[in-house]
């Protein structure tokens, strides 16, 4: 084996291109000639550029990998769903690759996103918050093509999405909470809750039953959290915020954007000696298993998480074979599973 090039300047220098042609190449460009594509995957085969085996994949730019890009895996609500999409990779001969992101911004979307074009994915989804990214950043990675959105009720003008019905969720929740008698129902929301969509679906799925049983919205009763979802301290937030709303604000009933917000309200109102459900009901979002654990035991919005992530798997393959498909919006079904925090008043 000749000299082992270790940069992208380094092979288009001995081919006599340019690093731009090399890089179009690594990326699957189609802008690239097939002779001279042909010429820079010899290349990197000759030089030890990646290891042989994967760069003798780029002939047919296909590794038969998928990625994953998750903001914050730690979040229980995720078990299920990796579950589910490493179930539905092993079934059709695949590798999941996981990308955790520190932060849920831009900068970090970006940064994983390449690392995995890198690494020659044939796909990838995406649960983290893409409405940070613009058109441009749509064709420069292709995502119409080989990327879905999960979790997020984001346009379907872009490309596929997979998500609860979120809307559905948050009526059913407020509905429930109406039809137990409750008058004064507060919705507890992250602070990012204006800016994603399947937030914001939820809300207006508030807006909508308490329109629908001749009830208005009331601003003093939208509780909003200081930090983001995705942050790990969102229970402590909320524990912080209803015991100050306790005292400020009247209210027989609580939807929380998620479980872990509501474990936070219920341990705020215990504290504050509120009974619940007699005095507040709570309901929560998305049924984790230590809802039905903690006392009282929550009622929850449910949706089969794993289903969701084999599905999202499925959805990405449907992509990969067919790339010219108008993008797709499939809403997985939801159900509402009552507990203690609501039910017995």
């Amino acid at each position: 084996m000749g000299k082992k090039y270790t940069t992208l300047k380094d092979i288009a220098r001995s081919l006599g291109v340019s690093t731009t042609t090399v890089y179009k190449v690594l990326h699957g460009h189609p802008d690239i000639s097939k002779s001279t594509r042909e010429k820079v995957l010899k290349a990197i085969e000759e030089f030890g550029y990646i290891k042989n085996e994967i760069a003798s994949t780029l002939r047919s730019a296909k590794t038969n990998a998928i990625g994953f890009i998750v903001p914050e895996i730690s979040n229980p609500f995720y078990e299920p769903v990796i579950l589910g999409m490493t179930q539905a990779t092993r079934d059709r001969g695949y590798d999941l690759f996981i990308v955790n992101l520190p932060r849920n911004r831009k900068e970090d979307i970006d940064k994983a996103i390449e690392n995995l074009m890198m690494r020659r994915m044939d796909g990838i989804i995406i649960a983290a918050n893409i409405t940070q990214l613009d058109e441009r950043d749509f064709r420069r990675y292709r995502l119409k093509e080989r990327a879905i959105a999960f979790g997020l009720a984001f346009p379907t003008t872009f490309m596929d999405v997979i998500t609860p019905n979120n809307f559905k969720g948050g009526y059913i929740a407020t509905k429930h909470l109406i039809d137990i008698g409750r008058k004064r129902i507060a919705i507890l929301h992250a602070s990012d809750f204006e800016k994603e969509r399947n937030l914001k679906e939820r809300f207006q799925g508030y807006i909508k039953a308490l329109k629908d049983h001749g009830m208005n919205l009331n601003k003093e009763l939208i509780f909003v959290e200081k930090e983001p979802s995705g942050r790990t301290n969102s229970m402590f937030e909320a524990y912080d915020l209803i015991r100050k709303k306790i005292k400020e604000v009247e209210f027989d009933a609580i939807f929380c954007y998620n479980d872990e917000l509501a474990y936070g309200a219920i341990e705020a109102l215990k504290d504050e000696n509120v009974e619940i459900p007699e005095d507040v009901a709570i309901v929560g979002y998305d049924d984790l298993e230590f809802s039905k654990l903690i006392s009282p035991s929550l009622t929850s919005v449910k949706f089969d998480k794993y289903h969701l992530g084999y599905r999202a798997v499925e959805m990405l393959l449907e992509r990969l074979e067919n790339p010219s498909m108008e993008p797709r919006l499939e809403l997985v079904d939801v159900d509402l599973v009552i507990r203690e925090s609501t039910a017995g008043v």
